[in-house]
């Protein structure tokens, strides 16, 4: 049994819907669990009954799942199992909705094209760019796939390298911090040997960390030289 959306919808109760498309169902605002609860029971027969071209009740049981928020959760799987879909295929659904507005929904692309970006990417300006990419560029779904994992992975590796240079950079970016710090003691001793002892106790004060930081130092440079002596 092959539908098109607009036959689909007139099998709903229309009180509760405010527009439908191809992909996406948008909800009245004023919608009650009660009338929220009938509508996804209808939806869910209404999938139950078609065995080809399922995925514009997908998407409306997403939209009516993400209205729906945190307050009916714990029924996803219920409510798969009566529509003859996985559990998995619901989830989704609920989440590409949550991120993919309906108005934001390319009617160029299928179901599944919004699905792989909803999927992988949070950011609206980042789901719009990738809709774009997928629509300018005639993608399949195994295309998009694709093209989005490789650019997961080079993001993911560009994010290591940054941090990695960031690891690499805090050491001699500290010693160069030190070394500034001793150039301005040095300069500075006609300065700070003229202190009174109340200055001092100042000074000495502000430089707890260093000198915490200087025993540490010792300790390691003594234990390495134990060690050596010991090999």
């Amino acid at each position: 049994m092959l539908l098109d959306h607009e036959t689909l919808l007139g099998a709903l109760p229309r009180a509760q819907v405010q527009s439908a498309t191809r992909l996406g169902l948008v909800l009245n605002p004023d919608t009650d669990r009660e009338s929220w609860s009938r509508l996804v029971t209808k939806l869910v027969q209404t999938t139950g009954r078609i065995t080809r071209g399922t995925d514009t009740l997908v998407a409306w049981l997403g939209d009516v799942l993400a209205y729906g928020g945190v307050k009916y959760r714990g029924q996803i799987a219920e409510y798969a199992r009566a529509a003859g879909l996985a559990p998995g295929t619901l989830r989704d659904a609920k989440l590409v909705c949550s991120r993919i507005p309906v108005s934001c929904r390319h009617d160029t692309l299928s179901w599944a094209h919004h699905c792989e970006i909803g999927k992988a990417f949070t950011e609206p300006a980042e789901i719009e760019r990738w809709l774009g990419i997928a629509e300018k560029g005639g993608h399949s779904r195994a295309e998009l796939r694709k093209l989005i994992r490789c650019h997961l992975a080079e993001a993911r590796s560009g994010s290591r390298e940054q941090a990695s240079g960031r690891a690499a950079c805090e050491p001699f970016e500290l010693l160069r911090e030190l070394r500034a710090a001793g150039r301005l003691v040095q300069t500075q001793q006609a300065v700070w040997q003229c202190w009174s002892p109340q200055t001092c106790k100042l000074a000495l004060a502000e430089m707890d960390s260093l000198v915490i930081f200087i025993a540490k130092l010792h300790a390691r440079t003594a234990s390495d030289g134990l060690q050596s002596a010991a090999s």
